[in-house]
């Protein structure tokens, strides 16, 4: 089983370019907005879907994913 159905089956939400997998499960989320204030153009809730892994590099991405003290976001460089 990859990483991808692993997480889905628990509960995430993908967002895939061909860099990077975005992860994220809405029942995690406590809404600290770490991701937002890394990169708004990436992760905005006023848009659906609200992650776009076009925005920004893969790296910024992952760096900005780090900082979310829930796990409610996670990644998989590819």
């Amino acid at each position: 089983m990859s990483k991808q159905e692993e997480l889905e089956q628990k509960g995430y939400k993908t967002y895939s370019n061909d860099e990077i997998n975005v992860f994220w499960n809405p029942k995690l989320c406590q809404h600290a907005t770490e991701c937002i204030r890394g990169n708004n153009k990436v992760f905005d809730v006023s848009r659906r879907p609200w992650v776009d892994v076009s925005q920004a590099p893969a790296k910024e991405i992952a760096e900005i994913i780090d900082r979310c003290p829930t796990g409610a976001l996670l990644y998989e460089l590819k």
